[in-house]
């Protein structure tokens, strides 16, 4: 059995409880959680001004020592002579070997924020990061199925992110066809992580498939984004 720890956390472009964008804050956060799989949202890369044009899931990686893998859901025209698209999305960092990535363009009505998920093969199981809709039922509905449909059949699965839905609620439902909430099974408590100050729901979650077996879930707390992170150590059997 391989033991792992995987934390999910929406880092909110860096921006922490006192409005201010700091990307060393976050890394620091990330590093003291020791994960070996990190799942992130609202991830930056070159988007503007208000993260420095930094591309983010690059510069967490490095301060980490980890690979990264990027997913933009929103992709924007620069203005800057020279300088790539500004994008917006997700992103994995891992300590393990990243064999592939693959990017799934998420259902959408009208105007709604683009979303996607992000999928990373590693050598032993399916790493899905994922920011539902956060405005709209009937659309993480849809999400959520297309979510389940692009997970490859025949390989352990764990699906994480930012879902702007608790568990309970019933456009969820659709993930329990083929995969497992990790909190029942091995947190404790409500397991909040919105909003980070006084957090009341459970918008961060970690799902599995069989193959994997989480041992025990825990919140962090943090001022470092609206969010608290989720961290999840599990074995893949």
């Amino acid at each position: 059995m391989t033991p792992l720890r995987v934390a999910t956390f929406n880092i909110a472009h860096g921006r922490g409880q006192d409005n201010l964008v700091d990307l060393r804050r976050t890394a620091d956060l990330l590093a003291d959680l020791a994960a070996d799989i990190v799942c992130l949202q609202e991830v930056d890369r070159h988007f503007g001004e208000r993260s420095g044009w930094a591309d983010q899931g690059a510069e967490l990686a490095d301060a980490l020592g980890m690979t990264s893998a990027y997913g933009a859901a929103l992709t924007l025209p620069t203005d800057r002579e020279g300088s790539p698209a500004r994008e917006y999305g997700n992103a994995v960092l891992t300590r393990r070997a990243l064999r592939a990535r693959a990017v799934h363009r998420l259902p959408r009505r009208g105007r709604a924020e683009p979303r996607c998920l992000l999928l990373a093969e590693l050598d032993e199981l399916t790493v899905g990061c994922v920011h539902l809709q956060h405005n709209s039922a009937d659309g993480r509905e849809r999400q959520a199925a297309a979510v389940l449909a692009a997970l490859p059949p025949d390989r352990p699965i764990l699906l994480a992110g930012d879902f702007n839905a608790d568990p309970g609620d019933s456009e969820l439902a659709t993930l329990g066809r083929r995969l497992d909430d990790v909190w029942p099974r091995a947190g404790q408590g409500r397991g909040a992580t919105f909003p980070s100050r006084w957090p009341r729901r459970r918008l961060d979650q970690v799902y599995v498939s069989a193959g994997l077996r989480p041992i025990r879930a825990r919140v962090v707390a943090s001022k470092a984004s609206d969010h608290r992170p989720l961290v999840v150590d599990l074995v893949v059997e």
